[in-house]
């Protein structure tokens, strides 16, 4: 049984509700709003796709499949004409009455229907053929004569929508019979490939492309020399990811078809891939080390699915196998906790409420993706495990164990035992991780072990200053400067307000146990305050670890219920926590610990952008919040008052009985430190072997026992 059709087969019919016949066309059909923007077209293209496998797969593996074949082909055809007929060389207004194409992103749409057209074969009347090749036709000669090709590293950063721009030409290239044309279309194609996956170093590289220099097609780096991606601001390892997956769909295009796959598409996507797969936990979760600022494991999560599959077809790594076969067990386990057959009903069910828009693009995504996995393991993956069960006694390369990006202020380290990250310059800024290899579930991004300051403002948004950032042997070491800002007040005549500054050091020990946060935060004038919680260590408890975790502390152990229906705090006795047996915090000094339980899912989609729809929405994902200090009601407080100043120990892959052990026979202990801006913890790692961990949270250098620390650093050496 292909896996990928079982986990599909339910959707079409627990979405019909979606799908919409037009009056006097009954032979368009939408799924969606039906309107022209990019959004409603590329929902109904991905739904499109899934229909076209469903439809097409064969005898058997399609078993739990609620919809006849005829009529997931009856859907199917009428979307794609939908889209075919509302495009500006179409005949046809879409559902407000315009059409759509022409754009940056037309082109992403008809790439992901893609495999639906290669699925259908000659069940795609020719009719349809011919108004496809017109519509791609249409787009090739606006991107030829209208678009140009930019790129940049903030600025213009286009590396996903240069890749499929670049496809959507090498495709209609196969449509025109006119040499001229086609050679002018594959020459844009190409200039848009190589630089959609550019770096710094291409524009002065003498690599031969098509009997030209690299540095020739060069226009701009969309990518760090270190493969680093600011793309909407931040350091962004998702769209890594669909900038791979577009990769992968021309690939599997190329391959059906027999085409010769074109100059360019693969350019560094070899060494994108060993960064993603450095982010990519053993069960295929996504380990988004600078955040995300839309819904939590949807979108280009799902797009993983095809870029593993093309890592196994075109560079033949066998870990990505483990990667697909651990994110259908992710995906099988949200289904199993709907039980209507959707993928994302409970924990989207505010979103679908308040922007039905929105819900049916993230099914019809996932829905996408699982169809392109279905559609692609049938073909090839009898090829894929037969390579691979060849190669299984040939040591496999190691993944990347350690990874930094100097702009984002980024450090990524792992290993057998723990995964440890930090980002400055990420989504909600800055956050840092530290889980057990196998706790991926666990993990939460937004401003995660930064602390979390909140004033009277709907937005709080933090300014960073990055004083450190390097990477050592098996770990890392990284201190900053936030300063929180308070904006969109409810009173009219309320202005931005700085409310609060935070100073951070964060050390990653090479022991692949330990990370030490230290944290000292304090008020900024005399501001209203609604949160105040230090070290906010968030762990995720959600459907996809079954809405439990285990806590025990000294003397005490509870089981802590997903989305309990009412806010509580918990204190915790001691000095210690372990949580499902695998992640413990131990304090060394600060506010007593606490875990902080809101009533209903509290991540959301970033209010940075949209506070009162994002309020609307609610959360997707529910996370316990582990606390050193928590007030959550209204106050004030004085000028330059303490807020929280703590510093901790996380050890990752550890049980309660050992933390217990760890906190009894070696805690970490408060250094003290004679300047007052100096913070320091005698930390034990898992070699026995104690540190000093000192940060200077000043302006200034400081000089501990000769040893002069810079501004804003964090230093460890050993003490035994």
């Amino acid at each position: 049984m292909n896996r990928y059709l079982d986990l599909l087969a339910p959707w079409p019919t627990a979405m019909r509700q979606y799908l919409y016949r037009f009056p006097g066309r009954t032979d368009c059909a939408c799924y969606g709003p039906g309107d022209h923007g990019h959004w409603a077209l590329q929902s109904n293209n991905t739904a499109a796709a899934a229909f076209a496998v469903l439809a097409t797969a064969p005898n058997g593996d399609s078993a739990s499949c609620t919809m006849s074949r005829d009529e997931l082909l009856h859907g199917a055809l009428g979307m794609i004409r939908f889209t075919l007929s509302t495009h500006l060389s179409g005949d046809m207004d879409a559902a407000d009455g315009k059409r759509w194409g022409h754009s940056w992103i037309s082109a992403l749409g008809l790439e992901r229907l893609a495999h639906g057209i290669d699925a259908l074969g000659d069940l795609l009347p020719s009719q349809d053929r011919e108004a496809l090749a017109r519509v791609l036709v249409s787009e090739a000669d606006w991107l030829l004569e209208s678009y140009p090709v930019v790129a940049g590293l903030v600025d213009n950063n286009k590396p996903e929508s240069n890749i499929w721009n670049g496809c959507l030409l090498h495709r209609a290239a196969q449509c025109v019979a006119d040499p001229a044309r086609r050679d002018a279309y594959r020459e844009k194609g190409t200039r848009f490939l190589l630089n959609g996956i550019s770096v710094p170093r291409d524009a002065s590289s003498s690599e031969q492309i098509v009997g030209r220099a690299l540095s020739d097609w060069h226009v701009g780096a969309n990518l760090f020399d270190d493969m680093g991606c600011d793309h909407h601001g931040y350091q962004n390892i998702g769209y890594m990811v669909i900038c791979l997956s577009n990769i992968a769909m021309l690939n599997f295009s190329c391959k059906a078809q027999g085409w010769e796959a074109p100059a360019g598409l693969y350019h560094h996507a070899r060494e994108l891939w060993e960064v993603v797969k450095a982010c990519t936990c053993p069960d295929g979760r996504l380990l988004r080390i600078g955040g995300d600022t839309r819904v939590r494991y949807c979108y280009c999560q799902d797009y993983a699915i095809p870029v593993w599959q093309w890592a196994r077809d075109f560079l033949q790594d066998p870990d990505a196998a483990t990667f697909e076969s651990g994110w259908q067990e992710q995906v099988a386990r949200e289904v199993a906790a709907n039980g209507d057959g959707r993928f994302l009903s409970t924990r989207l069910a505010g979103l679908e409420a308040v922007s039905p828009s929105y819900y049916v693009r993230l099914e019809g995504d996932r829905a996408c993706t699982l169809s392109m996995g279905a559609s692609w393991q049938q073909r090839y993956g009898a090829e894929w495990a037969a390579r691979e069960v060849e190669g299984a006694s040939e040591p496999r390369s190691a993944p990347v164990t350690l990874w930094s990006s100097a702009f984002h202020g980024s450090c990524l380290a792992r290993g057998a035992q723990r995964m440890a990250s930090w980002t400055w310059r990420a989504a909600e800024a800055p956050q840092g991780l530290c889980l057990p290899a196998d706790g991926s579930a666990m993990a939460e991004w937004q401003q995660n072990l930064a602390g979390r300051v909140l004033g009277m403002g709907r937005i709080n948004t933090p300014t960073c200053t990055v004083g450190q950032c390097e990477t050592f042997t098996g770990g890392f070491a990284t201190c900053g400067h936030i300063v929180v800002t308070s904006k969109v007040h409810v009173s009219e005549g309320d202005s931005d307000t700085d409310i609060a500054a935070i100073d951070l050091a964060c050390v990653a020990l090479s022991d692949d146990r330990t990370v030490v946060v230290l944290q000292r935060a304090r008020a900024l004038d005399r501001p209203y305050l609604r949160e105040v919680k230090g070290l906010f260590l968030q762990v995720g408890n959600d459907v996809f670890n079954g809405g439990k975790r285990c806590v025990a502390w000294e003397g005490s152990s509870h089981e802590l219920e997903s989305v309990p229906g009412v806010t509580e705090t918990l204190p915790v006795t001691g000095d210690w926590l372990s949580i499902d047996e695998g992640l413990s915090v131990v304090r060394g000094y600060g506010p007593p610990l606490a875990i902080h339980r809101p009533a209903d899912r509290q991540v959301c989609i970033s209010p940075n952008h949209s506070p009162v729809q994002t309020r609307d929405a609610g959360g997707n994902l529910y996370v316990e919040e582990i606390c050193c200090g928590c007030m959550t009601h209204v106050h004030a407080r004085d000028p330059n008052a303490e807020l929280f100043d703590l510093g901790v120990v996380l050890l990752a892959g550890v049980s309660a009985a050992d933390t217990a052990v760890y906190a009894r026979t070696c805690p970490p202990v408060p250094l003290d430190m004679e300047h007052p801006y100096l913070r320091g913890l005698r930390v034990t790692d898992a070699n026995g072997i104690a540190h000093a961990v000192i940060a200077n949270f000043s302006d200034a250098p400081c000089e501990v026992d000769g040893r002069s620390i810079e501004p804003y650093h964090v230093v460890l050496f050993p003490l035994d």
